[in-house]
């Protein structure tokens, strides 16, 4: 009984290389697994910052056309979107300083702009 005792004692333990390869090849597989999960989460999240940005634009664009009692506004057209907040959307009129107040909090926005003379407003590209 000693023996066998002294010898589990005396054992140095470790792992086998054949144990290392094993949890290496595991850890390979769930990242391969969690990556493109991960890639598509991201994908989804901007694409829904961008559509909420196009509608705090366009709540801004209502907010500024609804004080200020406009009925139209100075249209930006598809080649000359802006992501500059100051001159959207164009004219006298604009949604961020000025006399007219803030209705935007930020100056520039992530992507850019155009709208239509009634005041609709529409994406143009996002980075």
């Amino acid at each position: 009984m000693r023996t066998i005792i002294r010898r589990l004692l005396k054992k140095e333990g470790g792992f086998t290389l054949v144990e290392i390869l094993i949890a290496v090849a595991i850890l390979g597989i769930v990242a391969a697994v969690a990556v493109p999960t991960v890639a598509t989460i991201k994908s989804r999240s901007e694409t829904k910052a961008n559509a909420s940005e196009l509608a705090n634009v366009q709540a801004a664009t209502d907010a500024m056309m609804g004080d200020q009692e406009m009925e139209q506004v100075l249209a930006i057209l598809v080649g000359a979107a802006t992501n500059d907040m100051s001159v959207f959307p164009g004219g006298t009129a604009n949604l961020f300083g000025g006399a007219l107040g803030d209705y935007m909090r930020q100056a520039t926005t992530k992507c850019t702009y155009y709208n239509s003379v009634s005041g609709f407003v529409s994406q143009d590209a996002c980075p």
